[in-house]
């Protein structure tokens, strides 16, 4: 399964469109917040099925601030984060949810980690980068109970998990 991870993206897919063919296909897409209805665009350019979280930008949306999606026997929480005040509350929210992996924007900085088995992910901005890093986005490939991380942004993959 392939999971493309957008978030921040601010009005502004163009990147999405440069990275199409690096990351397409996709069997679904996760957008994190910050123009929601971005998320629908990407929806109808890579031709499969968004989930999506409301950011702090998100003034009008009434997507949830945290959802969590079930997909291949791994439980996904997605939320924007600007609700949790430090990255251990987020740890501590995907351990409340049992959660596989948790997703999240709001800072526009790509990062992985992980917290025992489970993996945090940010997959920067689309269109805003912050902290040096350039316009990014990830994907999430999931192959029976293997979840693989691969960054995507202009100077090519940052980085394989």
């Amino acid at each position: 399964m392939r999971i493309g991870v957008f978030s921040d993206s601010h009005g502004d897919i163009s990147n999405a469109k440069r990275f199409f063919k690096r990351l397409a296909p996709l069997d679904c897409l996760f957008h994190l917040g910050d123009c929601v209805p971005d998320g629908e665009k990407l929806s109808k350019l890579f031709g499969c099925p968004v989930y999506a979280v409301r950011g702090n930008c998100d003034y009008r949306s009434d997507m949830p601030l945290e959802r969590q999606v079930d997909l291949g026997g791994k439980r996904f929480l997605l939320l924007h984060g600007h609700q949790y005040y430090s990255f251990s509350a987020l740890l501590y929210r995907g351990e409340e949810v049992h959660a596989d992996m948790v997703l999240f924007g709001h800072t526009h900085v790509p990062d992985l980690s992980a917290d025992g088995p489970r993996l945090i992910l940010n997959p920067g901005s689309l269109s805003r980068p912050r902290g040096g890093s350039s316009e990014s986005c990830a994907l999430v490939l999931l192959d029976g109970k293997d979840l693989t991380v691969r960054f995507v942004n202009a100077d090519n993959a940052i980085s394989d998990w």
